[in-house]
């Protein structure tokens, strides 16, 4: 990494303290944020934060490799530019997601920009359960922004999550509610 990166990467962290929130981050430790360090930011600080500096792949891989921080987690899909985003890249990031917060927010803020998202949602269905949340996730960010994705895998993975009564369950109930609109719509 060079020096301008990682000066612009500890300029974003000082943004963190700047509005930290004690109390937001206690109650994300009570209610099992495992990162040992929360600053307290709300997903549209960070957001403000992240619209301040330019997307830059190199800060973004220094930010997501801050394991320990969940702003950082959160800020490096805003900053990592989609058109340089690889798939290998893709593939490492997912393996390393660590909650459903760092998947929502890595799905809607980069992976959906991506060309290979919609391949990307269909090879993940039958990984661990965080691959198959980020798989629904993804499918339905493609859905509601009207790309076309494997409908039909898409249900399978969905309705087996529910059958199954997987940790996946709200999300594969939510998919399945944007297909069935979608395909009334199209019968329409």
């Amino acid at each position: 990494m060079n020096s301008k990166s990682h000066e612009i990467a500890r300029q974003i962290r000082q943004q963190f303290f700047v509005f930290r929130n004690g109390l937001l981050a206690d109650n994300l430790r009570e209610k099992g944020d495992n990162h040992r360090m929360i600053f307290g930011l709300n997903l549209i600080q960070i957001i403000d934060i992240a619209k301040s500096f330019e997307k830059n792949a190199e800060v973004a891989t220094e930010l997501w490799n801050s394991k320990d921080t969940r702003e950082c987690r959160l800020i490096a899909p805003m900053l990592y530019p989609a058109d340089n985003f690889s798939i290998e890249t893709a593939l490492q990031w997912i393996a390393e997601t660590e909650n459903k917060e760092i998947a929502d927010n890595l799905c809607h803020k980069l992976l959906r920009n991506t060309p290979f998202a919609s391949h990307l949602s269909t090879s993940l269905v039958h990984g661990s359960t965080m691959q198959r949340y980020i798989a629904l996730r993804l499918a339905l960010n493609l859905l509601i922004i009207g790309q076309t994705i494997d409908n039909a895998s898409l249900r399978i993975l969905a309705q087996e999550e529910i059958k199954n009564n997987t940790t996946n369950l709200a999300i594969a109930k939510s998919v399945i509610n944007e297909l069935d609109e979608l395909e009334a719509s199209i019968n329409s």
